[in-house]
């Protein structure tokens, strides 16, 4: 007689056991505090006052949970009453705040983790999702529970966590091997960097950090700053932030909220509503909303395209500095950009036009970049530029390519091109801009 034995995965066993567990316990806080699990808990002593009340139910369970697997379970349990799940590490704990970006790229191995910290992808060290399935059904809880469901009809999808995280979503036969996500952490999970951390990193130096700071901050000058994708736009213009006195009447507009600025105590901010394909409240409405309200500062946090009308009417009208972001790498794709945003608004503006409009809404702009040449791929402060109305463009300082190209990477310095011109210190010292003697005249042509 030929002896048969039952092939069983027991790996499998214990996993879907634990996971029972996990959701008994949960279920069973739950009942008994429902206002755990609303996703709204995120201030850190809220967290340890919400993860001493699991660990003690975990720990009572003694007939189901194993001490060693405590730790695991707790962790389980705070990511579903968060709304983090399986990914809360990257939120919360130590650690966290340097992570701007979670990624999960689908692959015929099964799901890959990614994090952006510094300014560049990092691979996680352990497997979180075992399965495009279990990415799929993360995804669709979290898209589900605001209102726009992923679905194979709506294969592409824009949602948020209960934080304000962005994710982006692309899955079904868009993305034949699996799942594909992108989070883009909310601000107020991660504290504006301090301008000097960005000088400490490398990304500008100290005399260009102070300028901007006496002259371009305390003076109330219009600013944009430009460039590419994941140059720094949005970190750069926070840390400037961390300057503006803090009862300052400020108003920012964005599409989605990532310019949390908590040291502003007088600050409002203002994002789009959507709900599945429609837009309910857009950019145009919010710049209009904005100018009705007499702010100090008002902040737009990206132009795009037809938000540019609204956005050129509040820097022309607010006294206090207009300040906002966008995609160009210098003068001339900035000029192309901004008339094919009027294009799209539907104002066909004459390009020679183009340059008053560029003078009636900032006083400077400033361009940033993210080079590839070293393996830190730092990001870098490539061009501050003063705008001349009636005279064009003129460079104060700007990053010395040449020689960082020629050193293979190695030399990272900017070269001191002009003074600001005596006009706009002038105008900019009539509204609280601190003027050093070096803002005035060039004392040395090299910075470090």
């Amino acid at each position: 007689m030929k002896l048969e034995f039952e092939s069983t995965d027991w790996m499998l066993v214990l996993e879907n056991q634990k996971e029972k567990i996990i959701n008994e316990i949960a279920s069973q806080l739950s009942r008994k505090r429902p206002d755990l699990f609303q996703g709204k808990t995120f201030l850190a002593e809220d967290r340890a006052a919400l993860e001493a009340i699991v660990r003690q139910t975990v720990l009572s369970r003694q007939n189901l949970v194993h001490p060693s697997e405590a730790d695991d379970i707790v962790s389980a349990i705070m990511g579903q009453a968060t709304g983090y799940g399986v990914l809360q590490e990257f939120f919360v704990g130590p650690g966290a705040e340097e992570i701007t970006e979670i990624f999960i790229n689908p692959s015929k191995d099964g799901p890959k983790v990614f994090y952006g910290k510094h300014g560049r992808p990092w691979p996680a060290e352990k497997r979180y999702f075992k399965d495009n399935e279990e990415v799929l059904r993360y995804c669709q809880k979290i898209c589900e529970d605001v209102g726009r469901p992923f679905t194979e009809d709506a294969s592409i999808v824009d949602a948020w966590l209960a934080d304000g995280s962005r994710i982006a979503v692309v899955g079904f036969k868009t993305s034949p091997l699996g799942v594909s996500v992108t989070i883009r952490k909310s601000p107020t999970t991660r504290p504006p960097m301090p301008l000097e951390k960005l000088v400490e990193f490398g990304m500008l130096p100290q005399f260009a950090a102070d300028l901007l700071v006496d002259l371009l901050v305390h003076g109330h000058a219009n600013i944009g700053v430009f460039g590419r994708t994941d140059s720094g736009k949005t970190t750069f213009l926070r840390a400037l932030g961390t300057h503006i006195d803090p009862m300052e009447r400020t108003f920012i507009a964005e599409t989605s909220f990532e310019m949390y600025m908590p040291n502003l105590n007088n600050v409002v901010n203002l994002v789009e509503v959507s709900y599945g394909d429609r837009t309910i409240v857009d950019m145009s409405q919010l710049c209009r909303t904005m100018n009705r309200n007499n702010p100090d500062r008002a902040i737009v946090g990206e132009i795009r395209s037809k938000e540019i009308i609204a956005a050129s009417q509040i820097a022309s009208s607010t006294s206090g500095g207009f300040w906002t972001t966008g995609h160009a790498g210098d003068i001339n794709s900035l000029r192309t950009r901004l008339w094919g945003m009027f294009m799209d608004g539907g104002v066909n503006l004459p390009r020679e036009f183009l340059d008053e409009i560029i003078a009636s809404m900032f006083h400077f702009v400033i361009f940033l970049d993210k080079e590839t040449i070293s393996d830190q791929r730092k990001r870098t402060l490539m061009e501050i530029v003063e705008v001349l109305p009636g005279e064009g463009y003129r460079t104060i300082i700007r990053f010395d390519t040449q020689e960082f190209g020629a050193s293979g990477g190695k030399t990272r310095r900017w070269i001191y091109e002009n003074p600001v011109s005596p006009e706009k210190l002038a105008a900019l010292a009539f509204r609280g801009a601190k003027i050093k003697p070096d803002y005035e005249n060039i004392a040395e042509k090299y910075i470090q």
